[in-house]
Protein backbone atom coordinates (compact mmCIF):
# COMPACT_ATOMS: atom_id res chain seq x y z
CA UNK A 1 0.00 0.00 0.00
CA UNK A 2 2.87 2.14 0.77
CA UNK A 3 4.77 1.53 -2.36
CA UNK A 4 1.20 2.97 -4.01
CA UNK A 5 1.43 5.99 -2.50
CA UNK A 6 4.70 6.75 -3.11
CA UNK A 7 3.86 5.68 -6.85
CA UNK A 8 0.63 8.21 -6.97
CA UNK A 9 2.71 10.89 -4.77
CA UNK A 10 5.72 10.79 -8.23
CA UNK A 11 2.89 10.89 -10.47
CA UNK A 12 1.39 13.65 -9.11
CA UNK A 13 4.49 15.49 -8.71
CA UNK A 14 5.81 14.50 -12.09
CA UNK A 15 2.72 16.27 -13.43
CA UNK A 16 3.02 19.13 -11.86
CA UNK A 17 6.04 19.57 -12.89
CA UNK A 18 4.85 18.92 -16.61
CA UNK A 19 1.92 21.36 -16.03
CA UNK A 20 4.26 24.37 -15.06
CA UNK A 21 6.66 23.98 -17.86
CA UNK A 22 4.10 23.92 -20.06
CA UNK A 23 2.61 27.03 -18.63
CA UNK A 24 5.95 28.82 -18.43
CA UNK A 25 6.61 28.27 -22.06
CA UNK A 26 3.25 29.49 -23.42
CA UNK A 27 4.59 33.40 -22.79
CA UNK A 28 7.85 32.57 -24.10
CA UNK A 29 8.64 35.33 -26.96
CA UNK A 30 8.81 33.78 -30.68
CA UNK A 31 11.45 34.98 -32.41
CA UNK A 32 10.68 35.96 -36.05
CA UNK A 33 12.75 36.81 -38.61
CA UNK A 34 11.80 39.55 -40.51
CA UNK A 35 13.59 41.43 -43.32
CA UNK A 36 11.23 44.19 -44.77
CA UNK A 37 7.91 43.91 -46.13
CA UNK A 38 6.37 41.55 -48.39
CA UNK A 39 6.74 42.09 -52.14
CA UNK A 40 2.63 42.28 -51.95
CA UNK A 41 2.60 44.61 -49.22
CA UNK A 42 2.86 48.38 -50.40
CA UNK A 43 5.34 50.45 -48.43
CA UNK A 44 2.52 53.47 -49.25
CA UNK A 45 -0.71 53.28 -50.55
CA UNK A 46 -3.05 56.18 -51.54
CA UNK A 47 -7.20 56.53 -52.26
CA UNK A 48 -8.06 59.17 -54.88
CA UNK A 49 -4.84 60.04 -55.78
CA UNK A 50 -3.51 63.58 -58.23
CA UNK A 51 0.10 63.85 -59.19
CA UNK A 52 1.07 66.12 -61.43
CA UNK A 53 5.22 65.69 -62.89
CA UNK A 54 6.36 68.99 -64.35
CA UNK A 55 9.64 69.74 -66.78
CA UNK A 56 12.00 71.94 -64.85
CA UNK A 57 10.88 74.98 -66.81
CA UNK A 58 7.55 74.89 -64.70
CA UNK A 59 5.10 73.38 -67.37
CA UNK A 60 3.44 70.08 -66.78
CA UNK A 61 4.70 66.95 -68.70
CA UNK A 62 1.97 64.68 -67.28
CA UNK A 63 -0.55 64.34 -65.00
CA UNK A 64 -2.02 60.71 -63.92
CA UNK A 65 -5.20 60.64 -61.61
CA UNK A 66 -6.08 57.34 -60.22
CA UNK A 67 -8.59 55.52 -57.62
CA UNK A 68 -5.95 53.94 -55.37
CA UNK A 69 -1.68 54.47 -55.84
CA UNK A 70 0.05 51.82 -54.35
CA UNK A 71 4.31 52.44 -54.06
CA UNK A 72 6.35 49.00 -53.39
CA UNK A 73 9.39 50.66 -52.25
CA UNK A 74 11.34 47.31 -52.36
CA UNK A 75 10.45 46.63 -55.98
CA UNK A 76 10.73 50.39 -57.09
CA UNK A 77 7.71 50.14 -58.88
CA UNK A 78 4.06 51.98 -58.26
CA UNK A 79 0.62 50.33 -59.21
CA UNK A 80 -2.32 52.34 -59.99
CA UNK A 81 -6.34 51.01 -59.74
CA UNK A 82 -8.28 52.85 -62.93
CA UNK A 83 -5.85 55.28 -63.82
CA UNK A 84 -5.90 58.29 -66.20
CA UNK A 85 -2.78 60.08 -67.18
CA UNK A 86 -2.85 62.89 -69.32
CA UNK A 87 0.18 64.37 -71.34
CA UNK A 88 0.79 67.19 -72.50
CA UNK A 89 3.39 68.19 -75.43
CA UNK A 90 4.84 71.98 -75.74
CA UNK A 91 2.10 73.01 -77.77
CA UNK A 92 -0.10 72.37 -74.98
CA UNK A 93 -2.01 69.49 -76.78
CA UNK A 94 -2.82 66.76 -74.73
CA UNK A 95 -3.39 62.65 -74.93
CA UNK A 96 -5.55 61.02 -72.79
CA UNK A 97 -4.92 57.14 -71.34
CA UNK A 98 -7.30 55.63 -68.76
CA UNK A 99 -6.89 51.93 -67.84
CA UNK A 100 -8.28 49.24 -65.34
CA UNK A 101 -4.84 48.98 -64.03
CA UNK A 102 -1.65 50.63 -64.55
CA UNK A 103 2.42 50.03 -62.94
CA UNK A 104 4.66 52.25 -63.29
CA UNK A 105 8.86 51.50 -63.01
CA UNK A 106 11.93 53.63 -63.09
CA UNK A 107 11.15 56.46 -61.56
CA UNK A 108 8.01 56.76 -63.26
CA UNK A 109 9.57 56.25 -66.73
CA UNK A 110 8.17 53.68 -68.00
CA UNK A 111 4.15 53.13 -67.14
CA UNK A 112 2.00 49.96 -68.26
CA UNK A 113 -1.24 50.25 -68.58
CA UNK A 114 -3.55 46.91 -68.75
CA UNK A 115 -7.36 46.24 -68.91
CA UNK A 116 -10.04 48.45 -71.40
CA UNK A 117 -7.43 50.69 -72.26
CA UNK A 118 -8.55 54.08 -74.11
CA UNK A 119 -6.17 56.78 -75.45
CA UNK A 120 -8.24 59.76 -76.18
CA UNK A 121 -6.48 62.96 -78.82
CA UNK A 122 -8.01 66.03 -76.79
CA UNK A 123 -7.75 68.75 -78.64
CA UNK A 124 -6.98 67.54 -82.29
CA UNK A 125 -5.07 69.69 -84.83
CA UNK A 126 -6.87 71.51 -88.13
CA UNK A 127 -10.28 71.07 -86.88
CA UNK A 128 -10.45 67.12 -87.23
CA UNK A 129 -11.79 64.38 -85.52
CA UNK A 130 -10.18 63.21 -82.01
CA UNK A 131 -8.14 59.82 -82.19
CA UNK A 132 -10.31 57.18 -80.27
CA UNK A 133 -7.23 54.22 -79.43
CA UNK A 134 -8.24 50.66 -77.33
CA UNK A 135 -6.38 48.25 -76.81
CA UNK A 136 -5.38 45.59 -73.83
CA UNK A 137 -2.16 46.54 -72.99
CA UNK A 138 -0.29 49.89 -73.79
CA UNK A 139 3.24 50.91 -72.26
CA UNK A 140 3.50 54.65 -71.76
CA UNK A 141 7.00 56.50 -71.82
CA UNK A 142 5.52 59.83 -70.81
CA UNK A 143 9.28 61.58 -71.06
CA UNK A 144 9.90 60.21 -74.77
CA UNK A 145 6.23 61.54 -75.44
CA UNK A 146 5.35 57.82 -76.65
CA UNK A 147 3.36 54.99 -76.45
CA UNK A 148 3.12 51.07 -77.56
CA UNK A 149 1.84 47.78 -77.84
CA UNK A 150 1.76 44.65 -79.39
CA UNK A 151 -1.52 43.83 -78.43
CA UNK A 152 -4.20 44.26 -81.26
CA UNK A 153 -5.83 48.01 -81.56
CA UNK A 154 -9.18 49.85 -82.88
CA UNK A 155 -8.52 53.28 -83.52
CA UNK A 156 -11.83 55.67 -85.00
CA UNK A 157 -11.56 59.21 -85.86
CA UNK A 158 -14.74 60.49 -86.75
CA UNK A 159 -16.19 57.51 -89.12
CA UNK A 160 -13.30 56.07 -90.16
CA UNK A 161 -12.21 52.56 -87.87
CA UNK A 162 -9.33 50.09 -88.53
CA UNK A 163 -7.33 47.68 -86.39
CA UNK A 164 -3.91 46.27 -86.40
CA UNK A 165 -1.85 43.89 -84.50
CA UNK A 166 0.57 46.72 -82.32
CA UNK A 167 1.06 50.14 -82.71
CA UNK A 168 3.50 52.90 -81.72
CA UNK A 169 2.44 56.29 -81.18
CA UNK A 170 4.46 59.47 -81.40
CA UNK A 171 3.08 62.05 -79.75
CA UNK A 172 5.93 64.89 -80.66
CA UNK A 173 5.69 64.05 -84.14
CA UNK A 174 1.66 62.74 -84.24
CA UNK A 175 2.21 60.39 -85.49
CA UNK A 176 0.85 56.42 -85.35
CA UNK A 177 2.67 53.74 -86.71
CA UNK A 178 0.64 50.34 -87.53
CA UNK A 179 2.74 47.64 -86.93
CA UNK A 180 0.75 44.72 -89.02
CA UNK A 181 -2.09 43.32 -90.16
CA UNK A 182 -4.10 46.08 -90.66
CA UNK A 183 -7.79 46.41 -91.77
CA UNK A 184 -9.99 49.06 -91.83
CA UNK A 185 -12.54 51.35 -93.90
CA UNK A 186 -10.95 54.86 -94.39
CA UNK A 187 -13.27 57.58 -95.68
CA UNK A 188 -11.24 60.31 -97.16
Amino acid sequence: MRSRLIWIGCLIILGAVAALWFLSQRDTPVEVNHTGPSPNTPSVSFDSVEMVINAPDGKPKYKVLAARYQLYETEKRSQFDLPNITLYDDEGSQIHAQALQGEAHDNSSVITLTGNVRINQAQPGNGSHPLVITTERLVVFPEKQRATTDSTITAMRGSEMFSAQGMSLDLKKEVLYLHSNVEGVYQP
